[in-house]
């Protein structure tokens, strides 16, 4: 990974054998970021992904091992019990034309990812709302 700070705005390349979540998790401890929106695009061999279903509260799995055209990665950075939270979600095109995509778990650079964070003065707790979704949700009570 390598990246340059413009103003408020971290643009960021990642690099082959790069993971997205991890490698995104260390910048943002590295540039003490508690509030962002993250946004970008590349190409993963190897990704993790999984759709939630509210009803029963779980999530459904996925993984691919395949070349992939990361086609569209959006979400947030903010706090969670005081560490840092990352919420990803990305859609992936394939070979064959089709789309995937989902919750973010785990997504492996094949040939380089271009993401741009965009750091928001501030910052914005998360709490785990057990009565209606079982979701980690935004809480500006906190």
């Amino acid at each position: 990974m390598d990246y340059r700070r413009f103003g408020d705005v971290l643009v960021v390349r990642l690099d082959r054998g790069d993971e997205i979540i991890t490698t995104l998790a260390e910048l943002a401890k590295r540039e003490k970021i508690s509030l962002a929106t993250v946004q970008g695009i590349g190409a993963c061999d190897q990704v993790k992904y999984s759709l939630y279903n509210v009803a029963e509260r779980s999530y459904s799995p996925n993984e691919l091992s395949e070349e992939l055209e990361l086609t569209s990665l959006n979400g947030n950075m903010s706090m969670m019990d005081g560490e840092q939270y990352n919420h990803l979600h990305a859609t992936f095109g394939r070979a064959d034309g089709s789309v995937v995509g989902g919750h973010l778990n785990e997504a492996i650079i094949s040939g380089t990812g271009e993401i741009f964070v965009h750091m928001i003065s501030g910052e914005v707790e998360r709490s785990k709302d057990e009565a209606k979704t079982g979701l980690n949700l935004f809480d500006f009570n906190k």
